[in-house]
């Protein structure tokens, strides 16, 4: 057996050369910084908390315990580790009871019967650490999954705050709508008792009150917007939709403009929670690579029995113990192609690993220069909207003093009312930025230790 050992090992030669990588580099070469710099303020709390909205703080942790995505990506965590498990336990050695009893007849009279009751024992020696290799895939493997209800976690909270602002501005466009109709009310009165009075036309009292039907039609879809994101919120709950608001009228759409603080590109391959699910993955396959060139080396199995018998020719314990070695000879090429087919896999893995850090990269570029354009836009906006207010009362001003008619008053509201719609919209767009920002970095969704500010810029000199 010895010989035959020796010689299949010289025969597979490099079969033994393969290491695993631990630590797993891109495919490029991460750069030093971002385009924009982020701002300076580490979060010691999940991302949420920082919109200071108790409110909001308590939707989500509702939904992370209630969310039947995340349910769901617990049991396939659950499957994973039982995986693991199951490939570790092939490393030790396996052990079953066994029993057996006999009885003949020799012309009708009955013999002494055989009986035996013990135990076997089978145990493969896991010499080139195929078993090892494997079991190792399947514990990176659960660490994916592991990962995974991070991602799922990370994507959930970013559902939640997005619907939840998408209903504030939807009650503040209701609100505003309300005020710009009371506002229309109003006119269409006064224009009236100037008609009855003999100063105004008809024509005027016929404009306003197609003023008053537009903006009459603009409530109904804000209010169906609200439910909508209302519904959204009761799904994300883990809960069927009930028409109740969770959000309040009062509910406004200011936050801190302070960033959080964006480390180096590299940091986020350790920060995002679906980098660190590929990663796992991608040294899984590596341990695959090894455990696939281990199943072409000699499988060497001990193989015992005790067991205590009772028969005719002998009573009392019986033991036995033997190795078996195996060698394959002639599969056809079927093991160097499954070692194929897992290097294969594995450059798969790297490049999907190194797509995506390119796509988290890009994400963080693109949340960081939207949110710093649509913040100027926001202050144009605001601008136009003063100076839009500013030409409405000077039309108003003209109109009572007889100077124009009122449809300059009608042109200026229009456009006036427009920009303030706008407005809420807007905001809510920088919102949603922001919350992208956070989902774009990776959170954090659990509390951050008193030391991950130290840890964190340790990050940004680590060479992944």
């Amino acid at each position: 057996m010895k010989m035959l050992v020796t010689s299949s090992v010289l025969m597979l030669g490099g079969c033994l050369a393969h290491t695993i990588d631990e630590s797993p580099k891109v495919a490029i070469s991460p750069s030093e910084k971002f385009s924009i710099e982020g701002g300076n303020h580490l979060f010691q709390s999940p991302w949420w908390e920082s919109f200071d909205r108790p409110a909001l703080n308590g939707l989500v942790e509702q939904s992370l315990a209630n969310n039947f995505d995340v349910a769901q990506a617990m049991a396939v965590l659950e499957q994973a580790e039982a995986i693991a498990i199951q490939t570790n336990s092939q490393r030790l050695p396996q052990v079953d009871g066994v029993g057996g009893a006999s009885q003949s007849w020799e012309g009708g009279d009955a013999q002494r019967g055989q009986a035996e009751i013990g135990a076997e024992l089978s145990w493969e020696l896991d010499v080139w650490n195929r078993i090892g290799n494997a079991a190792k895939a399947d514990r990176l493997e659960a660490q994916a999954r592991a990962a995974d209800v991070d991602a799922v976690k990370l994507f959930l909270s970013v559902d939640v705050a997005n619907a939840y602002f998408g209903a504030a501005a939807a009650h503040r466009q209701i609100a505003l709508l309300q005020e710009q109709l009371k506002l229309d009310r109003d006119l269409e009165g006064i224009l009236k008792l100037r008609l009855d009075s003999g100063v105004g036309t008809n024509v005027e009292v016929l404009q306003q009150q197609a003023r008053v039907a537009d903006s009459q039609t603009l409530i109904p879809v804000a209010e169906s917007q609200l439910a909508v994101f209302e519904n959204r919120l009761d799904v994300l709950l883990g809960q069927e939709p009930d028409g109740r608001l969770r959000v309040s009228a009062q509910e406004n759409l200011e936050f801190a403009e302070d960033l959080p603080a964006i480390s180096v590109p590299a940091a986020l391959l350790l920060n995002r929670p679906d980098l660190l699910a590929a990663r796992a993955d991608l040294i899984a396959a590596d341990a695959d690579i090894g455990a696939a060139i281990a199943d072409r080396l000699p499988r060497v199995t001990l193989d015992g029995a005790y067991a205590f018998s009772d028969g005719a020719a002998f009573t009392g314990p019986v033991s036995m113990i033997m190795g078996t070695f195996i060698q394959p000879l002639l599969d056809w090429g079927q093991r160097k192609a499954e070692v194929k087919r897992n290097e294969a896999l594995y450059k798969e893995r790297l490049y999907a690993y190194t797509q995506l850090y390119l796509e988290a990269v890009e994400d963080v570029e693109n949340a960081l220069v939207q949110e710093f354009k649509q913040r100027e836009f926001l202050e144009k906006l605001n601008s136009q909207r003063s100076i839009l207010a500013q030409a409405a009362n000077a039309a108003e001003e003209r109109y009572k003093q007889g100077i124009d008619d009122y449809q300059p008053v009608i042109n200026a509201l229009q456009e006036l009312r427009v920009v303030e719609r706008n407005m809420i919209d807007e905001s809510l767009a920088l919102l949603n930025i922001r919350i992208d920002l956070f989902r774009a970095i990776g959170g954090p969704i659990d509390p951050l230790p008193a030391s991950s500010e130290n840890s964190n810029k340790g990050h940004d000199n680590e060479t992944l």
